[in-house]
């Protein structure tokens, strides 16, 4: 069955919250670096006095969705729970709810062939912009308003199971965190006396990589691939974070992450940025953007998973950020010599050797636990594929065909649109 389609001009316009603030209430500030990728859950609620918005804002509440049109492949969608101000780089979608649910539309905006789609319909090649013209004109598909309750309800369920496997996978991810303090307590407070040395002792070299010509789509088999920021963020490396190559690398100095190497982020928002993992598997066909270094452990003084975890801690990330350059609020920009001149705890290696054997063990445990996450992450972009072409719901509307077809024609009559047949 086709389904009633509208461009979002109609279904979703552009119009922010006509609510009023106090200028010394206190309100939510909503800024793209408290959204998660992939969820749009807020990561953190930072609250402040209305006065202390910048003109680059605007205000929204609960009838809108905001989309963020920057680097749409970082695909940051929220459903907001109140109202508050918002950064200009999100866009307030208004579903109208007689034709369009706001979960339907959130879900719609995160599915995977739309993601794709708006990444290529960008400008801008240092910080891509969704084309607001292409945005206001893309057709969403409009199932009648009690399909997409069901379909809805269907993806709620799917990603609660997906919740669920993150928080587990959060959970397991303070183990090696936990060991570290075990062993040689907190930099912060240093209380079993360890020397404390610049890092330039424990470092070797550090390896900057090259930003090349590149599009916003996964590397075909016999393309080069460059690796984004993304691919270290989390802390784990995740060789599927990158862009294919558009144009000849030959006569390069790539660099090729290589089994244990240690990637370091010198380039983000002050949450993400001086973000660290450890490369699992050898990926010849991908290389370092200009924003990733190969930091090398000086092996005399300096284990490579002790090193990433000492780069992990919050207290040492934290002297890292107030080096850098840039705003706050926007992209900050580490130095080399900023890392190198940072001053931790530095344990002698034969201290570091015990903790990263238990720490290897402990991490060959974790990954037995990543082929179940695949899985339900595989299964959620089948169902997100399936939910916005009819098949996810086919039997439930062949159940209530009479009733949907009703809906239908009254959502063509708002919607001024040919009923489909």
């Amino acid at each position: 069955m086709n389904w009633v389609a509208a461009p979002l001009s109609s279904a979703a316009p552009v119009v922010a919250s006509d609510k009023k603030f106090d200028a010394d209430a206190d309100v939510w500030h909503l800024s793209l670096d408290q959204i998660e990728s992939g969820t749009g859950e807020v990561l953190f609620k930072q609250c402040a006095p209305m006065s202390k918005a910048g003109t680059s804002t605007f205000v929204f509440d609960e009838g809108n969705v905001l989309y963020s049109k920057l680097r749409p492949y970082l695909n940051k969608v929220v459903i907001p729970d109140e109202a508050g101000v918002a950064t200009t780089e999100l866009v307030p979608l208004r579903p109208n709810p007689t034709v369009l649910d706001r979960c339907y539309l959130a879900y719609y905006l995160r599915a995977p062939r739309f993601v794709a789609e708006a990444s290529q319909r960008v400008a801008g090649a240092k910080m891509p912009r969704v084309s607001m013209d292409w945005l206001r004109a893309h057709e969403i598909p409009l199932p009648p308003p009690s399909e997409q309750r069901r379909i809805v309800e269907i993806l709620n369920q799917a990603d609660a199971l997906r919740k669920r496997t993150r928080e587990a996978d959060a959970k397991a991810a303070r183990i090696l965190p936990a060991l570290f303090l075990k062993m040689f307590g907190d930099p912060a407070t240093n209380p079993m006396g360890w020397p404390i040395h610049p890092l330039r002792k424990a470092i070797a070299a550090i390896d900057p990589g090259w930003s090349a010509p590149s599009e916003a789509r996964t590397r075909a088999a016999h393309e080069f691939g460059v690796l984004k920021v993304s691919a270290v963020t989390s802390g784990t490396f995740l060789p599927s974070e990158h862009k294919a190559v558009t144009t000849d690398v030959d006569g390069r100095a790539l660099i090729a992450p290589r089994k244990g190497d240690l990637l370091f982020s010198r380039a983000n928002t002050r949450e993400l940025v001086a973000a660290t993992c450890i490369v699992e598997h050898d990926e010849p066909m991908l290389f370092l953007s200009d924003k990733l270094w190969r930091i090398t452990p000086d092996k005399q003084e300096a284990d490579g998973l002790f090193l990433k975890m000492l780069l992990t801690n919050e207290f040492v990330r934290d002297q890292i950020r107030s080096r850098a350059s840039g705003s706050s609020g926007s992209m900050l920009n580490v130095s080399q010599n900023a890392v190198l001149r940072t001053e931790v705890t530095l344990p002698p290696i034969t201290k570091q050797k015990p903790f990263s054997e238990n720490a290897r063990r402990v991490l060959s445990i974790l990954r037995s636990s990543e082929e179940p996450a695949r899985r339900v992450e595989a299964i959620w972009h089948l169902l997100m594929n399936r939910a916005f072409s009819g098949q996810l719901t086919a039997k439930w509307r062949e159940a209530h065909m009479q009733e949907l077809l009703a809906e239908m024609q009254k959502q063509a009559c708002l919607l001024s649109r040919p009923a489909p047949n």
